[in-house]
């Protein structure tokens, strides 16, 4: 750091980041900053982890008219699975999963590997180990409890486009 001297004789001054810095130096205990995850965090990490283990479906149950549908987290009675509890404010957080599995699987070997990809992502994440993983199987599913993929509720069918008006017809005139 230079020193500043003034012509008028007086002491050399020392620019005010330098004491700042001096200050800083001097002082024997750090503070530092807390990192403080939230229960929702942990549940939407612990969640995505599930929905990547083979055998576990997403699923909503509802109590309702079949006609209007649901909202998802609107159900009476029932919910989406996978659901995921997490207790974040501990140094070891407690995990509760419910899950929704396809038939057929093993059972106990699905659950085991929702434990492990839980436990995993959340120590990935968030560097926080969670104590214990519970893993509770609310629903299993047939291939026809399933929706096809095609994003069409079971029960509809879907119709197939309507083919495209033919330009000319046999005699090579317009349709109007």
């Amino acid at each position: 750091m230079a020193e500043t001297a003034t012509a008028s004789g007086e002491a050399p001054t020392v620019p005010a980041d330098a004491e700042v810095a001096s200050a800083t130096r001097s002082d024997p205990t750090p503070t530092r900053g807390t990192v403080t995850i939230a229960d929702r965090v942990g549940e939407k990490i612990a969640v995505r982890a599930a929905l990547d283990v083979d055998g576990v479906v997403r699923h909503q149950t509802t109590l309702g008219s079949m006609l209007s549908g649901s909202t998802p987290g609107r159900a009476v009675a029932a919910g989406d699975h996978p659901q995921a509890t997490v207790d974040m404010s501990s140094a070891a957080p407690w995990v509760q999963m419910t899950i929704a599995v396809s038939w057929p699987c093993r059972l106990t070997e699905v659950c085991w590997n929702v434990r492990i990809a839980v436990t995993r992502e959340l120590a990935r994440f968030t560097g926080i180990r969670p104590s214990r993983v519970d893993v509770t199987v609310a629903a299993v599913l047939t291939a026809v409890d399933q929706p096809s993929g095609t994003g069409v509720p079971a029960g509809f069918v879907e119709l197939a486009p309507p083919a495209p008006p033919e330009a000319a017809d046999d005699t090579g005139e317009e349709r109007r």
